[in-house]
């Protein structure tokens, strides 16, 4: 385990530089990350910070909430975020590794996440296509 601050710094590193993470979804888009030591279950919250699409050409990371609702809230240990960023250079191998983790958790490797709008919201700001190009 590392310290919170590090685990930040490391994350913050890797999300904001993927532009294509968030690729066909519209200005605006956001996804609240919730990272926790041992289990998506746990009630202690080691990290939580938001991602959102500022333009077409940057995404933004941040601890504090921003003014728009999160459209996905993404559960992660931290072993899970850690194994599916490190040494990941495209989006399409990052989504890999979290299907991998998803389909297959193991003790403190674990994610989960929450659709926290309605289908045809999402749809209509590019969840659609981002669905069918990440195959989710």
């Amino acid at each position: 385990m590392i310290e919170t601050e590090e685990l930040y710094t490391k994350l913050k590193g890797f999300f904001p530089k993927n532009l294509d993470l968030m690729r066909h979804l519209h200005k605006n888009a956001c996804w609240e990350y919730v990272i926790t030591e041992h289990s998506t279950d746990d009630t202690h919250i080691k990290l939580n910070f938001y991602l959102f699409k500022k333009n077409e050409i940057s995404l933004e990371m941040s601890k504090n909430k921003p003014e728009i609702k999160p459209d996905l809230i993404l559960y992660f240990t931290e072993k899970a975020i850690l194994s599916i960023i490190e040494g990941v250079s495209t989006a399409k191998e990052y989504y890999e590794r979290y299907r991998n983790v998803m389909e297959h958790p193991q003790p403190g490797i674990e994610v989960d996440s929450k659709v926290n709008k309605p289908r045809l919201k999402l749809w209509q700001i590019g969840y659609k296509q981002w669905q069918k190009d990440f195959k989710f």
